[in-house]
């Protein structure tokens, strides 16, 4: 089985020998929803342990200058981002080159401590549907620390939510982009100044993407809960 449509393939940020509590759960999900082995990839390009000072170097640079986005609210350039954090820029970006280079158009990605439902397959496909012919080119299918769309009291029923602001992202755990997106956030994404969230956030708005929140999400982080952090 494949994807809903119009999603063409999923990366899954995920290092099975590193990382294989989280990797077996999320095997065992694929298996239980039938979805084809040709239909994800699952790995690493690298890991904050593993990572060389000249790799972080060339990939991270808190000093660089880089124009403003409407409704800026920081100047997006961390001077301290750890290896672990700088090996996830490193690892969204190797996904999303592999994106381009082989055509997808639509593509999920999903990090290695999501926790997925049984009914999330079903979830994704109806969110996906509300669509309709909508334009969009990045969507957020997860939960952010306090960032829910304000919604009149009783209003639960799920909808998405345009996002008209600088923070596109909530949370990286699990987000739908359209790939000629990618392809135009990674001719400025390296060198990168910020954590993957705040520095997607800055490249959407700079390339003015249109940017949808799914509220209630359909997807909940295990770190910090289920699991231990890495960071």
């Amino acid at each position: 089985m494949k994807w809903p449509a119009p999603i063409d393939h999923a990366y899954l940020l995920c290092d099975p020998a590193i990382e294989p509590v989280r990797a077996a759960f999320l095997q065992k999900w694929l298996r239980d929803n039938a979805i084809s082995d040709d239909s994800y990839t699952m790995r690493l390009e690298c890991y904050g342990t593993t990572l060389s000072a000249e790799q972080a170097m060339k990939a991270y640079d808190p000093t660089i200058h880089r124009p403003e986005v409407p409704g800026q609210q920081r100047n997006f350039n961390s001077m301290n981002l750890k290896l672990s954090e700088i090996s996830l820029g490193i690892n969204w970006a190797a996904a999303a080159q592999d994106a381009v280079k082989k055509g997808y158009t639509t593509v999920l990605f999903l990090e290695s401590d999501v926790l997925l439902t049984s009914t999330f397959y079903k979830e994704l496909e109806e969110s996906l549907a509300m669509l309709h012919e909508t334009h969009w080119d990045f969507l957020s299918l997860s939960d952010g620390p306090g960032l829910r769309p304000r919604r009149a009291p009783g209003d639960i029923k799920r909808a998405w939510f345009q996002v008209n602001h600088y923070y596109h992202t909530r949370t990286t755990d699990a987000m739908v982009f359209k790939v000629s997106m990618l392809s135009n956030i990674l001719t400025t994404f390296f060198p990168f100044a910020e954590i993957i969230d705040w520095e997607l956030n800055y490249q959407l708005a700079r390339h003015r993407s249109r940017s949808f929140w799914l509220d209630p999400p359909i997807i909940k982080q295990g770190s910090g809960t289920v699991y231990p952090t890495t960071l």
